[in-house]
């Protein structure tokens, strides 16, 4: 099953964050993430770093072109709920295309990930991969209270972003890029404290990339 819900944030994507258009987006997006080393290898490694079981529902914020959502699916072997939403038509549309050539089922919104379209304790697990890096840090303060209203209790918040870099060779390599997505927020590891803010607690930390931090906050009773 595929749904695409256009209703919501058509006009704010410039304020909201990186919309993305033809040029960056869709299967240029994939290409160009794929030169810069977020290809499917990464994309497993994120899933694999998360705490992933049968039958779980799923939202992926900021999913772009879901290659988060179908590597998730890809691990429990299609027998999870996945939803994702971004603000971009492009990269929606591209990633209903990889659904359909991959059998992935994929629940798929447009809107700004600080204004979900979704009940209270709707989720098992959000997740958000290098997603944050593209939005303002009003916008990535809200998404978080977001999460913490929509999901489960004693469920787990996943955020996977740019951070400050330990030493290594892609380090180096890919010091321009980033520089250029860093945020004070994950910079200077101010995420623990806004999740705290909003009951997301802190339980464990990962380098998947010497520059690309996974911390998983749970949500607390």
């Amino acid at each position: 099953m595929l749904t695409i819900n256009r209703g919501r944030c058509v006009k704010i994507n410039h304020v909201k964050g990186n919309n993305f258009g033809w040029l960056f987006g869709g299967r240029h997006y994939d290409f160009f993430a794929t030169i810069l080393g977020f290809g499917n290898t990464y994309y497993n490694q994120v899933a694999e770093a998360l705490p992933l079981e049968n039958r779980m529902s799923v939202l992926d914020l900021g999913c772009g072109t879901e290659s988060v959502g179908i590597a998730i699916s890809r691990q429990l072997g299609g027998d999870v709920e996945i939803h994702g939403l971004d603000l971009s038509g492009t990269q929606l549309d591209y990633a209903a295309i990889k659904s359909s050539k991959s059998g992935t089922s994929l629940n798929l919104y447009r809107g700004s990930m600080d204004l979900l379209p979704f009940t209270d304790e709707s989720f098992d697990l959000v997740v958000t991969s290098v997603a944050f890096c593209e939005t303002t840090s009003e916008v990535r303060k809200g998404a978080i209270r977001e999460v913490s209203r929509v999901l489960k209790d004693k469920s787990c918040f996943a955020i996977v972003d740019c951070a400050k870099p330990i030493m290594g060779l892609d380090t180096v390599m890919m010091l321009p890029f980033f520089m250029f997505k860093e945020t004070a927020e994950s910079w200077n590891n101010h995420y623990p404290d806004i999740c705290r803010e909003n009951n997301l607690i802190l339980e464990n930390e990962i380098y998947i990339k010497s520059y690309v931090k996974c911390q998983l906050y749970r949500k607390a009773d």
